[in-house]
Order: C-alpha cells, then sequence, then structure tokens
C-alpha cells in the first residue's frame, strides 16, 4: 500500500533525524533494533523468479512452478502450486488481488490476496513469455519476450474487464523489457539497448523520449516521486542512477557500499514517499550481499545490512510500510530466501477506535476513530485495514478504510447475529512512520424495532376499514417474519367480543397492510404483533375505531 507523500519539511526534518539515528545504527546496533533482528527465512524452493509483492500482512514470492506465500513477520503461510514459469509479480495499491506473469505458460494469473485462489487467466500466448509485470490501478504493464529479434516488447491491458485486450506500447525489442510505473509515467528498459519513458495518461501512450547512453546490464528498474524519477541499476557504472522523467537527463547517482568499487549493483527500490532509495548489492565473486538505504536528497547512506553466502535477486525489493523485503538466493543451488529488514527506526503512530454506546442486528453502526503521528503535523489521506471476526471465531473478508486529510475515519457495520463481534484497524505505516492498530469488542443485541399503525379513527357497521403499519427505520431490510392481528368488540350494551383476524407477511422494508369491515356497533380495538426472530425483538401496538350504526 502506498502513502500520500508528506509534507516536504517534515521529510527534511525527519530525514535529518533518521541520518543521525542510522548511522549509529550501521556502527553499533540501539538497543531497539538489537531487540527486533533482521528475518531471514527459507523459502524451501529453488529456480527461477524471486519477485515480491507485499500486501495485507502477507508476502507473495514468485518461485518457478509455484508462488510462496509468508507472513510480514517472515513465516511461510501458504503456496500457490501448480504454476509455470512464475517470475514476476505486481499488485494495485489497494484491493484483494495480485498477479503473476508464468513466463512458460505465457499468461497473466489473477489471485485472490485472501484466498490464495487464482480467480483469472489472461491468454498472452501472441505476446510470448512475459517476464515483467508493474501495476497502478486496473492498469497493468508488462514486459514480454523470449529472446528472438522483434519477439518482445510492452503491452498494457485492464484488469477490471472481463476479458482484457492487451494494447502494445512502443517498440518491439528482442528481450523481455523491465517495466516500472507510477503516476502517469511508465519506463521500459530492454537490457543492452536502452530506457524508454511513456506518458500514459493518454491512449495509446505517448512516448517522451528516452535517456541518454545504453542500458548495458541493466538489472533492475524502479520509480519515486509519483514518476517524476527513475532508478537504474546497471552493471557496467556500477552504481545506481536516477534520471529525471521528463527533462530525460541523469539526477543523482547512489554508488557507496560495502564492496568498494567491486560491488554489483542488482536490484533498486524506492520508499513510497519518496525519501529513500534501497539498493541491493552482490560482491563480484557471488557469495555476499548487501542492502543499502540512501537519503534521496543527499544520497548519504542512512542504513546497510549485509549477508554472506548469498546474493540479492534482481527486482526483489519490495516495501511494507516501514518493512522492507529483499529475496536473496544460495549461489550453487538457487535456493531461495526471504529477507526482512528490521524496522526502520522512525517515529510512531496511534490509531484510534470507538464503537458506538450500543450495537444491534441489521442496523448500521457507525464506528469512529482516528490516525494521528507524533509530530503533531495531519498525516494526509491514509488506507487503513479493517479486519472483523464473528461470534463463532470465523472471520470476514478484510476491507480498506480511507481517512480524511487529518486522520479521522468512520465505517458502519449490520452485524447479521447477535453475539461478540471484534473489529481491528490497521495502519502499517510509512517511510517515516511505524504503523499502529487499534480494536475493539461489541455485544450485539437484537434489533428493537418499533411498530406504528395508521388508519381511520372512526367508522361504520358495513363500511371497510383499510389499516397500514410499518415497523421499518434506518433503511434497513429485514428478512422475513409474521404479523398477527387481533380484534376486541367492546358493543353498546358492554358485550365484548375478540376474534384473531389474520397472519401477514410484511414486506422485505416492513411495511404490511390489513382490512377489517365491522358488522357491529361499538369501540373496536386492533392489536398488531410483531413476532420476534433471531435478529430482532418482538413488538406489539394498538389500533382504536369507533364503530357507528349509520341510521336507518
Amino acid at each position: 500500500m502506498r502513502c500520500a507523500p508528506l509534507p516536504r519539511r517534515l521529510v527534511a526534518w525527519a530525514g535529518s533525524l533518521l541520518l543521525a539515528t542510522a548511522l549509529l545504527v550501521t556502527q553499533t546496533p540501539t538497543a531497539s533494533n538489537a531487540a527486533v533482528p533482521a528475518i531471514i527465512t527459507d523459502l524451501g524452493v529453488a529456480g527461477r523468479g524471486g519477485d515480491v509483492v507485499a500486501r495485507s500482512k502477507k508476502v507473495f514470492v514468485a518461485a518457478d512452478d509455484q508462488i510462496v506465500v509468508a507472513s510480514i513477520d517472515g513465516k511461510v503461510i501458504g503456496t500457490v502450486p501448480g504454476l509455470s514459469g512464475a517470475v514476476a509479480l505486481a499488485a494495485p495499491k489497494a484491493g484483494r488481488k495480485v498477479y503473476a506473469a508464468l513466463r512458460d505458460s505465457h499468461e497473466v494469473i489473477e489471485i485472490d490476496i485472501v484466498t490464495l485462489a487464482i480467480t483469472k487467466r489472461i491468454d498472452l500466448t501472441a505476446y510470448p513469455c512475459p517476464s515483467s509485470l508493474a501495476q497502478e490501478y486496473d492498469r497493468l504493464w508488462i514486459g514480454f519476450g523470449c529472446g528472438e529479434a522483434g519477439e518482445g516488447g510492452v503491452l498494457g491491458l485492464t484488469t477490471s474487464e472481463a476479458t482484457p485486450t492487451p494494447v502494445r506500447v512502443g517498440p518491439a525489442t528482442t528481450r523481455a523489457p523491465l517495466v516500472a510505473v507510477a503516476g502517469n509515467t511508465l519506463v521500459a528498459g530492454e537490457p543492452g539497448t536502452t530506457v524508454r519513458v511513456y506518458d500514459i495518461s493518454t491512449t495509446p501512450a505517448t512516448s517522451r523520449g528516452e535517456f541518454p547512453g545504453e542500458a548495458n546490464g541493466l538489472r533492475d528498474l524502479a520509480l519515486a516521486e509519483h514518476g517524476a524519477t527513475a532508478l537504474t541499476a546497471l552493471d557496467d557504472t556500477r552504481r545506481f542512477d536516477s534520471w529525471y522523467t521528463t527533462a530525460l537527463t541523469r539526477g543523482r547517482a547512489y554508488d557507496s557500499n560495502g564492496f568498494g568499487g567491486h560491488g554489483i549493483p542488482t536490484a533498486i527500490g524506492a520508499s513510497p514517499n519518496g525519501a529513500y532509495a534501497v539498493g541491493g548489492w552482490n560482491s563480484s565473486a557471488g557469495d555476499a550481499a548487501e542492502l543499502v538505504v540512501y537519503d534521496t536528497t543527499t544520497s548519504e547512506v542512512v542504513y546497510t545490512a549485509a549477508h554472506q553466502g548469498k546474493t540479492v535477486v534482481a527486482g526483489s525489493i519490495e516495501f511494507y510500510g516501514t518493512l522492507t523485503f529483499a529475496v536473496l538466493k544460495e549461489p550453487g543451488t538457487g535456493r531461495m530466501h526471504l529477507w526482512r529488514l528490521p524496522p526502520s527506526p522512525y517515529h510512531s503512530s496511534t490509531l484510534t477506535l470507538t464503537a458506538p454506546a450500543k450495537v444491534t442486528t441489521l442496523k448500521q453502526s457507525t464506528f469512529t476513530g482516528q490516525l494521528t503521528l507524533s509530530s503533531g503535523l495531519p498525516p494526509g489521506v491514509q488506507t487503513l485495514e479493517l479486519y472483523s471476526s464473528l461470534p463463532d471465531g470465523t472471520s470476514r473478508p478484510f476491507q480498506e478504510i480511507t481517512t480524511a486529510a487529518d486522520g479521522t475515519y468512520r465505517f458502519t457495520d449490520a452485524p447479521p447475529s447477535t453475539g461478540t463481534f471484534g473489529y481491528q484497524v490497521y495502519w502499517p505505516g510509512n517511510s517515516w512512520f511505524r504503523g499502529s492498530g487499534s480494536s475493539v469488542t461489541v455485544t450485539v443485541a437484537l434489533y428493537e424495532p418499533t411498530l406504528t399503525v395508521t388508519g381511520p379513527a372512526t367508522g361504520n357497521v358495513g363500511e371497510r376499514l383499510d389499516v397500514n403499519g410499518t415497523f421499518g427505520a434506518d433503511g434497513i431490510t429485514f428478512p422475513q417474519t409474521t404479523v398477527t392481528v387481533s380484534r376486541k368488540v367492546v358493543s353498546p350494551d358492554g358485550t365484548v367480543t375478540s376474534k384473531s383476524l389474520v397472519k401477514l407477511r410484511p414486506a422485505a422494508d416492513g411495511s404490511f397492510s390489513f382490512s377489517d369491515t365491522p358488522t357491529t356497533a361499538g369501540e373496536h380495538t386492533y392489536t398488531v404483533s410483531l413476532v420476534g426472530n433471531s435478529t430482532m425483538k418482538p413488538a406489539k401496538t394498538t389500533h382504536v375505531v369507533t364503530v357507528l350504526q349509520p341510521p336507518a
């Protein structure tokens, strides 16, 4: 999930503090960092792949014949098996879908984040060997090509369409281009040739041109600052370069690493708000890896982490809140490991959640809360994750909530039954602020309907009386229930007679009607009773009609 950019003065202030803190971290770990070590998880797979996407507290890793799914604390929790050449992944910032490129079966599949089921297959036989993916909202960009001259290229499609129609972008290529997208900017780089820039606010996309020089040894490609800046990892330059995507000129370079002049830049990523870049370096001998965090304003190193005996996979850097992930491979076996850096030592956040004083079945109840930052500045519009549990202990699919610019939010729910319901709201954080969460438990009571009837106050013997009633309110659609009507007549001489008149099936909105034709004069009292059920209480009301004997 990408979060809204922070004000520049906050970024500059936080960056200065982060730089001072991180320089201490690289030399002598603080107690907080020592208590939260980096996590390296053996994924139990080997082969092609290594691309990573993190969404909804899950980390997806492409692994050739399957996709391995881990929790954000690095534990393997599932797989998507039976695939053919899963090499690349992408996902929109919001929603519950992940997309995977299957190079060998020439298709892209859509995966449900919650169930891990494959929900759509997009045939790309006409565009073989899809090898890289990038996504912005519902538009997916694909770099394809098996290595034959003129066979590869870039295409785009809209994932929300029932049958997406691929549209080619730019010239044909030999190798599958690497692709990255942010805002209205798409960059596509074919290793050994060049990196091209496109404006995707138009249909078809419009070429802005290409970066000068050849993309020799292009290992990875990323976008920062909502597409204003591109980042490249090139073997031949032995550094990470930034490029301005409008002017098409080179910007800042990031070349500091623990291998001196012998490190190979392999993977590059930009934090969601563009405040820093993370570069993955491998030793020239292929026996060590290093992740380096750079301040994008100064190119200073603010944090480093190294690992011996493994190498970073190109294109495998991913962000989730304050966490940074990458994939390592064992040089001899190709066995994959998920590498999670400690949470960055940034500022804190607080998330509150308040339940209404009373919650009943059927009726929409409003929950409120607010996200606040320790800096005191408004957080801007952010996306929260809502998880809820039912009385039987099962969970409902997560939802996403958007805050206002001041951090306030609200959501409604109409519990389907009585019992204890749990609600948990979570913000994963961003580049500068740690995530936070809050939860409440509510005991849901039966809905209490208000039963009303309207009809004439007087009538005559032999004339039909029409009475309307309702227990509808709050826009509720009610489950099927029963209304009974009985009549008591007190005649002028004091005689009392009672009778059950009718059983009714009210409409879904709670409305009903009945009629009666009096045969005697007197006071007619109609008792209307709503029969309760598992979602609402019973209710009762009366309506009195004075019936007269008309003159002969």
